[in-house]
């Protein structure tokens, strides 16, 4: 028994995320437009400057406004500190810090913009069209536009775009800019300084005079239901022990398409452990969207035995299983795949420093009928722009009054590595099922290649 020929898997194959084909042409800018929008860092500010004299360290919430070949106007407030005022025009970048009474030029390496996907526009690709989660607040098309690091491998910036009214919903920068305070003139000004943007608010104009470029620094009275911090005092959500999912996993290397993918998770107490299986996971992602031999990987990871029991056989390791279309598969494990299982209260873990930043309730963009919590998690660091840690961020829904018991929503690694496996850097879930019945133990069968002998060579063998 497999991943792929389990006739035991509780997700049923309908559950799976699809797209369908987009044939329209790429979105394009709006000549005048105006948003308000939620900034996502890259990672937390360097522990010897906490508080830099810029926006990029920090959540923030920014109005934008726009009018082709004249101004880009950015004016952010920060969650946790400050105000600052970007104006871009084709001479240059001018920046106030007091609400547009003193300006200064600085040298951001922006360029006024001229359409969404800056300098490689024209190889900007469309994975297709599917809604972008659980919560089913639009039709979205998938847009991912290369970014040529060295050789010839790219990174991907990816946009989101409403369906029917072409406007922006989110957007991801896979690879952050040639500094944390500088930016690249050949990508998309402003938002490329960010991890991860959403678009709450968004309007085009027919005359500039519309789109105001003086909106003040209210912007997060502009996003409805959105409030800084944890006012409604939720905890630390903590997975269920026996459930299925399902999701769009995004990469950031530009060769790859989103991997529609199933999620099986068990984490059995402690009286109840006795073998591997008992607290297991495993993450299958196929390979429906992406050309080539691979028609899955599975990511199956096992977790450690309570305090005072002997590990069995295969605890607390992981392996990477890649399966091809002619029936056989190869597998790495040990040293070279070195993730074990996460526990039910992975983000209670004292060294991730979970903290929830901000809240959302009921926006009808990104939050219809539901209330978002939005983590922060600290990450390994990414030297050299970000040398002491990045953020993950991760969005779920509280299903009960405390927030224990939430469901997720997205969860996205800041400057994942680019050139590992296919880069996965996001994950947008839909289905989620708290299952009654124990997932059956067959369902984290570890292959044949992955035996000790064989798990760190690829042996390849044939799937019975």
């Amino acid at each position: 028994m497999n991943a792929l020929n389990s006739t035991v898997d509780p997700v049923p194959p309908s559950a799976y995320p699809s797209f369908q084909p987009v044939t329209t042409p790429q979105p394009s800018m709006p000549a005048v437009w105006a948003a308000t929008v939620l900034l996502h860092p890259y990672s937390p500010p360097l522990s010897t400057d906490p508080t830099p004299d810029n926006p990029f360290f920090q959540l923030c919430v920014a109005n934008i406004a726009y009018s082709q070949g004249e101004y880009f106007s950015a004016q952010v407030s920060g969650c946790s500190y400050g105000n600052w005022w970007y104006f871009i025009t084709a001479i240059g970048t001018q920046l106030s810090t007091d609400g547009g009474n003193t300006w200064k030029l600085v040298d951001m390496g922006w360029s006024l913009p001229e359409n969404w996907y800056g300098a490689q526009g024209p190889n900007a690709a469309c994975a297709g069209a599917s809604p972008l989660n659980w919560m089913d607040a639009q039709t979205v098309a998938w847009w991912k536009i290369p970014v040529p690091l060295t050789g010839s491998l790219s990174a991907a910036t990816w946009m989101w775009f409403d369906s029917i009214t072409a406007a922006p919903v989110r957007m991801m920068f896979g690879h952050g800019p040639p500094s944390p305070a500088m930016g690249d003139p050949t990508q998309l000004a402003f938002f490329q300084m960010w991890s991860f943007t959403y678009f709450p608010v968004f309007q085009s104009y027919d005359f500039a005079s519309e789109a105001t470029a003086n909106p003040g620094n209210d912007a997060d009275a502009k996003v409805s239901g959105f409030a800084v911090g944890n006012p409604n005092g939720y905890q630390n959500f903590v997975w269920n022990s026996n459930f299925g999912m399902t999701a769009f996993m995004t990469p950031v290397n530009e060769q790859f398409n989103p991997l529609p993918t199933r999620v099986l998770y068990v984490w059995k107490a402690d009286q109840e452990y006795s073998v591997y299986s008992d607290r297991a996971q495993t993450t299958l992602m196929m390979s429906t969207y992406n050309p080539g031999q691979m028609v899955a990987q599975e990511a199956l990871l096992t977790g450690p035995a309570p305090s005072g029991v002997v590990p069995p056989p295969n605890s607390a390791t992981g392996f990477l299983i890649n399966f091809d279309s002619d029936g056989s598969s190869t597998c790495i494990g040990g040293s070279q795949f070195p993730f074990p299982q996460e526990p039910p209260t992975w983000v209670s873990i004292p060294a991730v420093e979970a903290t929830i930043q901000a809240t959302i309730t009921n926006n009808p963009v990104v939050a219809p009928n539901t209330t978002v919590t939005i983590f922060s998690v600290l990450f390994p660091p990414s030297p050299p722009n970000y040398p002491e840690a990045t953020y993950l961020w991760t969005w779920y829904a509280p299903q009960n009054a405390t927030g224990t018991q939430s469901r997720p929503i997205t969860f996205m690694q800041s400057q994942s590595g680019v050139s590992v496996g296919t880069s996965l850097a996001l994950a947008d879930y839909y289905y989620y099922q708290d299952f009654q019945q124990p997932i059956e133990p067959s369902n984290f069968d570890i292959p044949a290649s992955c035996s000790p002998q064989t798990r760190n060579i690829g042996l390849r063998h044939r799937l019975p």
